[in-house]
């Protein structure tokens, strides 16, 4: 029997150029991806560049408003300083909060200070006939918190609204009461600034509110106070602070009932001092360009 030059040496050979397997469609799929990620980066679908574009859109510079007379103004845009987080209230239109009737979303407390849209809000008056003819903000008086519309997510004005506990209703982390910004100017959405001392607030009521000093925000509707703790909030701002209401009250014995026999103060008064997550500063800009 005669063999082969081939057969003698074991059958043909591959060698290094030679292509095995399907080699034609893992090209194939390498071509498509490729594809599909330069008409995604051309469309500016890429989640790093969707981020940076919502990052830019949500953190453009903002003017704060001057205060050449030291008190607060109708109109005047402000930032909310919070005692405990140390951080600004501010918004997050790319987190909706879908429990509610119409657009809603997130509020946090961020450490960035610089003024930007997401974090400056404009003081409105909620009560045409609140008793009160100037434009001056006095304490007790029904104010709104507004967000002008500054993404695309936000197709109008927002306000900062709160509500009742509820199954669907509640704060995140916290389950305390959830404040959030929501674009319908209800009754949820009216708010007071009381002077933070509950052993002077009622001496306190109606007289003007001076820029950049401590003051307590009270929920109208449900007499809860707005508050910020140090609960971690991730988004992709980074690591802020949760935002809720909820009354942080002293627990030591007030003595209410011996004063109230005494005539000294009425069942009115609230003599439990607020916590710090309680207490607010409305910063805005001084005459010089400082910050107050």
């Amino acid at each position: 029997m005669q063999f082969t030059p081939q057969q003698l040496t074991g059958g043909p050979k591959y060698y290094h150029h030679t292509r095995i397997g399907n080699w034609s469609e893992d090209q194939e799929l390498e071509e498509i991806r490729l594809k599909d990620f330069l008409a995604q980066k051309e469309s500016g679908q890429l989640k790093v560049t969707a981020k940076q574009r919502q990052l830019e859109e949500c953190l453009r510079a903002e003017q704060l408003s001057p205060s050449p007379d030291g008190v607060l103004k109708f109109g005047q845009q402000v930032m909310c300083l919070n005692q405990q987080s140390k951080g600004y209230l501010s918004a997050n239109p790319y987190e909706e909060v879908t429990t509610k009737q119409c657009e809603a979303f997130v509020l946090t407390t961020s450490h960035r200070s610089e003024p930007s849209v997401r974090n400056v809000f404009h003081i409105v008056r909620a009560d045409d006939n609140d008793g009160f003819e100037d434009d001056t903000v006095h304490y007790g008086q029904t104010i709104r918190f507004m967000l002008a519309p500054f993404s695309s997510r936000m197709e109008r004005p927002a306000f900062m609204h709160s509500e009742m506990v509820t199954a669907l209703a509640a704060a995140k982390f916290s389950r305390h009461q959830e404040v959030t910004a929501i674009g319908d100017p209800s009754g949820e959405t009216k708010w007071q600034i009381l002077y933070p001392d509950v052993n002077n607030r009622f001496e306190m009521e109606g007289e003007p509110v001076p820029a950049g000093s401590p003051v307590c925000l009270r929920h109208v509707q449900t007499g809860s106070f707005l508050a910020s703790d140090e609960i971690p909030y991730d988004n992709i701002f980074g690591r802020e602070m949760e935002v809720h209401c909820f009354a942080y009250l002293s627990l030591n014995k007030t003595q209410n009932l011996t004063s109230e026999k005494k005539g000294d103060i009425t069942g009115d008064y609230a003599l439990r001092k607020h916590g710090l997550p309680n207490i607010w500063m409305l910063r805005t800009e001084t005459h010089d360009g400082s910050d107050q």
